[in-house]
Parts: C-alpha cells; sequence; structure tokens
C-alpha cells in the first residue's frame, strides 16, 4: 500500500518518455500509468511546471538505415525557468523522437518540404501534410493518426482549428471551408466541420454565426487554443461580389467555443486601422500596419504580437493584452513595444513572457530576453524548414477509443 501511494505521488512527476518505458516493469505499473486520472495528473504536473519549458520543433531528417528515404523528426528543447537572469545562462536539454515515413502511419508526409503544424492542445499536435489530409500526433509517446476524409465537397481557402471541449470532454478539429466561386453574384459563408477524436468521424455543424445579413466572418490563420477557445487571425468581407475583394475585407480575432460551437469575433486594436474617407470597408492598409500578427499567451492572458513594418521608430514590435475578456468581449491594452535586432531572421516563440526564441540570418537558434536585452545561442543544429511551438509534455493518447483525458489551464 506504501508502495502504491509513493508511485502515485512520485511517477507522474516524471516525462512521459520515461514513464512509457516503465509500463514494462510490471503489470500494475502498466495498468497505473494508462489510468485516465493518472494520465490527468501527469498533464497538469506538465502543464503547470515551473522548472522549465519545452520548445518542440518539427522537421524532417534523413534516415539512418535509408538515405534515400526521410523521416519525420521532433526536437524536444526543454528551457529553464529558474535561471540567473543577471548571468542569463539558460539552462537547456534536447531530445530527438523520429517517425519512419516508410512505417505507413504518416501517409501524406513524404512529398512535403516541411511538416506544416496548424495548431496543438495538451501534448497532441495537429499537422497537415496536404489540403486533404490531417495527422493527429502525440510525439512524447510516439502516436501518431490519419484522420478520415473530410465529408464536404471541393472546397478550398480550407482554415483548421484544433483544441479541447471541456463539455464533452474530446479532442475536435474544426475545418472551415470557403467555396472558391461566387453564387448569383454572392460570396456564400463558409461551412463548417468538426471531427472529434473519441468517434474519428467529421459532422458538419450549422455556420450561422460566421454570417450577418450582409457579411460574412472567415477564419484564416490558426493561431492556438486555450481555455476551450480556439483563435484565429481572420477577417469579416460583405457578402456583395466587389471587383477586388481584398479591399474590403475587414481583418480581425475570430474565435470559436469549443463547447457551444459558436464563433464570435473581436476588432484588433484602433492602431491597427487606417481608414479611407467616405469607406466603411477600407480596411486593406490596416492589415498591411502590422505584419507577422500573432496571437499568443502573456502572462495567462491572451495578446496580439505583431510588427509595424511602417513605423519610423525604433520600437516597431508590439505586444497587445486582451483585458476584461468575458468569453465574447474584451479589450487591448499596450504591454511593451521593443525594437527589432540586427542579424535576425525571424521570431519563433515567446516561450516566457519575456523571452523569445529567433532564428539569425546564418540559421542559429537564439534566445533573446527582453529585460536583459541579452542573447544566449542554443544548441540547435541548423534547421532549412521547421516549425516551432510552446508544447506540454503529455501522456494523452489519440488511438484508444475512450473520452480522453485533459486538464485545463
Amino acid at each position: 500500500m506504501w508502495e502504491e501511494m509513493a508511485l502515485r505521488r512520485i511517477l507522474p512527476r516524471l516525462p512521459s518518455k520515461s514513464l512509457m518505458r516503465f509500463k514494462c516493469v510490471r503489470k500494475s505499473w502498466y495498468t497505473l500509468i494508462n489510468n485516465p486520472t493518472f494520465v490527468e495528473n501527469h498533464l497538469s504536473n506538465s502543464m503547470h511546471s515551473k522548472l522549465s519549458t519545452c520548445v518542440l520543433f518539427s522537421h524532417f531528417v534523413q534516415s539512418n538505415t535509408n538515405s534515400d528515404e526521410k523521416e519525420l523528426a521532433f526536437s524536444f528543447l526543454y528551457l529553464r525557468n529558474d535561471y540567473d537572469d543577471d548571468k542569463h545562462n539558460v539552462n537547456f536539454v534536447v531530445e530527438d523522437i523520429k517517425f519512419p515515413l516508410s512505417s505507413g502511419r504518416c501517409i501524406g508526409l513524404e512529398d512535403v518540404e516541411s511538416p506544416s503544424i496548424l495548431g496543438h492542445c495538451n501534448g497532441i499536435v495537429c499537422l497537415s501534410p496536404c489540403s486533404d489530409n490531417l495527422v493527429l500526433c502525440n510525439p512524447a509517446i510516439k502516436e501518431i493518426k490519419l484522420l478520415p476524409k473530410s465529408g464536404l465537397p471541393d472546397w478550398w481557402g480550407c482554415a483548421v482549428g484544433f483544441g479541447y471541449d471541456p463539455k464533452s470532454k474530446d479532442y475536435k478539429v474544426s475545418r472551415i471551408a470557403s467555396y472558391q466561386a461566387e453564387i448569383d453574384g454572392l460570396i456564400p459563408p463558409p461551412r463548417v466541420e468538426i471531427y472529434t477524436v473519441s468517434t474519428d468521424s467529421w459532422r458538419e455543424i450549422r455556420n450561422n454565426s460566421l454570417e450577418t445579413d450582409t457579411t460574412c466572418f472567415f477564419p484564416d490563420y490558426f493561431q492556438m487554443y486555450f481555455q476551450g477557445i480556439c483563435y484565429w487571425v481572420g477577417y469579416e468581407q460583405p457578402k456583395q461580389s466587389v471587383e477586388y475583394e481584398d479591399e474590403e475585407q475587414k481583418p480581425m480575432v475570430i474565435f470559436f467555443d469549443t463547447g457551444d460551437e459558436i464563433f464570435h469575433n473581436l476588432l484588433f486594436p484602433d492602431s491597427f486601422y487606417m481608414y479611407e474617407e467616405g469607406s466603411s470597408y477600407a480596411y486593406e492598409m490596416s492589415y498591411l500596419m502590422y505584419c507577422d500578427l500573432r496571437i499568443i499567451l502573456c502572462n495567462g492572458s491572451i495578446a496580439l504580437f505583431g510588427f509595424n513594418r511602417f513605423s519610423v521608430f525604433p520600437d516597431s514590435y508590439g505586444v497587445w493584452v486582451l483585458d476584461d475578456f468575458d468569453g465574447a468581449k474584451g479589450s487591448w491594452t499596450k504591454h511593451l513595444t521593443f525594437e527589432p535586432l540586427m542579424g535576425m531572421k525571424r521570431v519563433l516563440e515567446f516561450w516566457r513572457s519575456d523571452e523569445i526564441l529567433m532564428v539569425t540570418e546564418d540559421g542559429d537558434i537564439v534566445s533573446y530576453n527582453l529585460a536583459t536585452e541579452k542573447l544566449k545561442n542554443l544548441p540547435m543544429n541548423s534547421l532549412s524548414d521547421f516549425e516551432t511551438i510552446v508544447y506540454v509534455n503529455s501522456l494523452v493518447s489519440i488511438t484508444r477509443g475512450n473520452k480522453l483525458e485533459s486538464v485545463d489551464i
């Protein structure tokens, strides 16, 4: 009895990789580690860990056994959170997990240049090798699953989101498809389809919340999932067809409640928009004002990050925090600004509220501290085509038929 109690307290704090090995120690350990309550406790510990943050890199590598074949690789970069800010010592550990494409579990990934991460939630990553195939993967426990084909007809402009429904305790993939042509001179509203992991099937839902009498809302670039809500950068557009459609698109945040399955929208900060006199829909310049727009977490709050390419001031990067958000409405407050760094090619991720991963023009991965304005090189080999996310290490399975575990932060 004492041994079992000790195991229940110690094991949930260990990495998923170690726990997968411990399943082979004895039958009782296998049963314990597969228990939904244990999986939930392990996920909670991973999500609230103050010791380190995991950044996941997805990329392709050549097979060690066959030079003509490639493998889907996930590199786990563990960054410790308790380093000395004065010395800026970022402690790190790197681990790699690979999926051979010849195994048949990565259908659709063989002919693409880089794996596209559409979204992630509680250790599960949603990949899109092409427009027709979607893949779910938990790299920490080496599970990967090809989703069934969509039930929608030949549509285009498909936006995809991924998250957890705390009401049904299930993981959902949302697919929002836009028609490629006008119908009787009008732009039709998008159609929405939902895939649930527990049923392994798609179903179409009503899209009333994505249209008004005169306009339609189109989610475009999926950004993140947080506390039961999926977020996109999208736009509103009149249904009436015009010659230059892009000039009448009104950029905004579009979000989806995974429980109620209803879409909402929220305008960007006022400073993002540039209006033309006499036009209520001339928003094209507002989207160009800030590029590389991202929705991120900042100290536990939803925030916007973007770069003002037209700024005459050095502090061209900005972060706006969403205040008083009730799941439908909120207001933006500028949180911080900083100037671009010389020699940087692109920003990857905010792995802490004051710490950013970047790629140099030479292809090196560095961490930049906004407070100390210091850089630290990280031990990642130069990668030509890759994507990154801040990752939560979990035991959540995508291949079991039962309802899946989760803890909402």
